[in-house]
C-alpha cells in the first residue's frame, strides 16, 4: 500500500510514523521548508522561540508518552511544575481563578463565592456566554471568564455552542471552592496539565525532528491539486496513491479537490481565528504562563518560554506575547507595546514575531451542522481520511492529535 499524507504537522508526522512502523509506504507533502506545523521552533539570537505559542508536552495517555520518549529520550526533556497566574486588577492571582478566590480583595472574593454557591440553577444554557454565568456565577464570569474568553475567541460568546468544552475547561464543584479557601495554598489546588515536559535544547522542534527521522517528506511542496483516477489518488499529478490522509485546514483542502457545492458551502461557513506571537526579553521569572483578561490590553496570554528550559535563552528570560487577530492589525501595534500588555510585566527588546492564519477552531452555533455535512461526505470515501485540528475542525491539544493518529493507524493495514 502507498499512502500520501498531506501536511507535516504533529498529526501528519505521527500518522506517517505509525504507518511506517507497519511497513506501509508513506510520502508526506509539506508546503513549508521544515516540518512541525503549529509546533515549529526558531532560534533567534540564541533565544528559543516556539512560533505559535509555547508547546509543552504532557499526556494522561501512557502509550503517547512512551512512544514520544522512545524517539526523544526522557533525559533530553526538562520536567517542570506549571506555575500559571492571572493578571487581575493590577495583581497576580493564581490559576485557575475560581480556585484562587482567597487571593482577591475581600469584596470581590465575597461576590465570587456567593454567586458561585447560587449558580447552576435551572436549565443549562446552550450558548457559551450564558453558560459561563450559569456554571461559575455572575461574579467569576464577569471578572474573568467572559472577558478572557471574549479575547481568545474574538467572536460573540452568545453565538458559540457549549458542547466543545467537555474536557477542555476545568469545571470545579462547590466543595472544590470551599477546599481552596481553606487551604490557601496554590500548590494544593487542582490544575489541568499541572506538570509538563519540554525539550532541554532546541524547543519543541527537537521533538518534531526526532519524529521525522526516516520519513519521506517532500518539503517546500504545497498541495495544489488532488485527483482520483481509477481508484488511485494523484497529488499534484503524481503518485498513484492507494490512500490519502489530509491534515490540511479544510478551507485550504477545498481549493485542491472537487467537492459538492453543499460541502464547499459548509467549509466556507466554518469559523476560526488567527494568532500573532511576539517574543520579548524579560526579567527572570518562575512563571510559566500569565493570563490577561482585561480588555485594556490586546494580548490574552503571555507564555514565559525562557522558563521552560534552562537553555532556552542566553541571559535573563523570554516571554512570548499572544494576540488574536488579523496579521496587519497586530503588526501595527508591535511598536506600541503598552497597548498589548501591562507595563508592569517589564518586557523589553522585541526578539522575533510570527503569524499563524489558522490558530483556533471556533465552535459557533452552526458548527455541528457544518462539520456533520463535511464528515458525512469524507466518511463515505473509503480511502480518504481527515486527521488533525483543522482537518477535523476540532480544538485538540498535541497529545490528542497524536492519539487520534494512533487510532487511525490501527485501522489501516498494508
Amino acid at each position: 500500500m502507498k499512502v500520501a499524507v498531506l501536511g507535516a504537522g504533529v498529526s501528519g508526522i505521527t500518522i506517517a510514523k505509525k504507518l511506517v512502523e507497519k511497513n506501509i509506504d508513506v510520502v508526506v507533502y509539506e508546503k513549508c521548508s521544515e516540518a512541525g506545523g503549529l509546533a515549529k521552533t526558531r532560534i533567534t539570537d540564541n533565544y528559543v522561540y516556539d512560533l505559535h505559542g509555547g508547546h509543552i508536552f504532557n499526556s494522561k495517555h501512557k502509550e503517547i508518552v512512551d512512544w514520544v520518549f522512545s524517539f526523544l529520550p526522557k533525559e533530553q526533556w526538562q520536567y517542570s511544575v506549571r506555575n500559571a497566574k492571572i493578571y487581575f486588577n493590577g495583581r497576580y492571582v493564581s490559576y485557575p481563578f475560581e480556585l484562587s478566590l482567597s487571593e482577591l480583595e475581600s469584596e470581590d472574593a465575597t461576590n465570587c463565592i456567593y454567586d458561585f454557591m447560587m449558580s447552576q440553577q435551572g436549565d443549562e444554557p446552550d450558548n457559551f456566554h450564558d453558560w459561563l454565568i450559569w456554571n461559575f456565577g455572575q461574579a467569576i464570569a464577569e471578572y474573568y471568564m467572559i472577558p478572557y474568553n471574549a479575547k481568545i475567541w474574538s467572536y460573540s460568546l452568545k453565538e458559540m455552542e457549549t458542547r466543545w468544552m467537555q474536557g477542555k475547561m476545568p469545571l470545579p464543584e462547590k466543595k472544590d471552592i470551599i477546599r481552596s479557601l481553606l487551604l490557601k495554598d496554590p500548590k494544593e489546588r487542582k490544575m489541568p496539565h499541572s506538570t509538563y515536559y519540554y525539550p532541554l535544547n532546541g524547543g519543541i522542534q527537537t521533538m518534531i525532528n526526532a519524529l521525522t527521522k526516516g520519513l519521506d517528506i517532500k518539503l517546500n511542496t504545497p498541495v495544489i491539486k488532488i485527483e482520483n483516477l481509477n481508484g488511485k489518488w494523484l497529488i499534484n499529478g503524481e503518485g498513484n496513491y492507494d490512500r490519502v490522509i489530509s491534515t490540511l485546514p479544510l478551507p485550504i483542502l477545498s481549493d485542491t479537490i472537487e467537492l459538492p457545492n453543499k460541502v464547499i458551502s459548509a467549509i466556507r461557513d466554518l469559523k476560526y481565528n488567527s494568532l500573532t506571537t511576539m517574543l520579548y526579553k524579560c526579567p527572570e521569572t518562575d512563571l510559566s504562563w500569565l493570563y490577561i483578561p482585561s480588555s485594556d490590553y490586546k494580548s490574552h496570554r503571555v507564555c514565559y518560554q525562557g522558563a521552560f528550559s534552562t537553555y532556552a535563552c542566553p541571559t535573563g528570560c523570554s516571554a512570548a506575547i499572544e494576540v488574536i487577530g488579523n496579521k496587519f492589525e497586530v503588526k501595527q501595534d508591535i511598536l506600541e507595546k503598552q497597548s498589548i500588555i501591562p507595563a508592569q510585566l517589564g518586557l523589553y527588546d522585541l526578539i522575533d514575531t510570527e503569524y499563524a492564519e489558522f490558530a483556533y477552531v471556533i465552535h459557533d452555533k452552526n458548527y455541528r451542522k457544518n462539520t456533520n455535512i463535511i464528515k458525512d461526505y469524507f466518511n463515505a470515501i473509503d480511502n480518504f481520511d481527515l486527521l488533525g485540528r483543522f482537518a477535523t475542525w476540532n480544538y485538540n491539544n498535541m497529545d490528542i492529535c497524536m492519539l487520534d493518529a494512533f487510532k487511525l493507524a490501527e485501522n489501516i493495514n498494508a
